[in-house]
């Protein structure tokens, strides 16, 4: 049985009603996808499924941390992550997406896979700037040895004068 078989829901045979799902995502689902900047972590996952006769809503609550690289120093941190996604899936002729949170796939599909849904989702839950937080002191819990390095280098007062040839071109036109 396939690691990825956990993700798979089934919408055949199943009534029109109201289902949940509960998955614990940690370093073996990361590890499943080659390019991922997510190492480990241990993410909560509850799904509230509604099946209706033509379409199914999903309705994702995702808590938890992942461990990434820091922003400034490049050591590994754990980031808390958590939040909420949602997810229509209609039925149709073929696979495409509509939208951003509107799938359609076969009628006869047997079953629905949210293992790369929890993968977008997980990673949309990332700050956009990720660095150690400051301990209570005020002070960043980055590698010292690398704060140290960042603190020794020239501040640059003088502009990149890359920029004084792209401005005459913009001041031109």
């Amino acid at each position: 049985m396939s690691y990825f078989s956990q993700f798979l829901i089934p919408i055949t045979g199943i009534k029109p009603g109201k289902y949940s799902f509960d998955f614990n995502i940690d370093e073996s689902f990361f590890q499943h996808f080659e390019y991922s900047e997510i190492k480990s972590g241990e993410v909560q996952v509850h799904l509230e499924m509604e099946k209706e006769e033509r379409l199914i809503q999903f309705h994702f609550s995702l808590a938890g941390f992942v461990r990434i690289p820091c922003d400034r120093c490049y050591e590994m941190m754990n980031q808390q992550i958590g939040g909420e996604e949602d997810l229509i899936v209609k039925f149709g002729n073929d696979f495409h997406e509509e939208s951003d949170v509107v799938q359609v796939i076969p009628e006869n599909e047997n079953h629905f896979d949210v293992s790369s849904f929890l993968y977008e989702y997980v990673h949309l839950l990332l700050p956009i700037r990720r660095v150690h937080p400051e301990d209570e002191n005020g002070n960043s819990e980055c590698d010292p040895e690398v704060i140290k390095r960042l603190e020794a280098l020239p501040e640059h007062s003088e502009p990149d004068p890359r920029w004084e040839i792209l401005n005459k071109l913009k001041t031109k036109n």
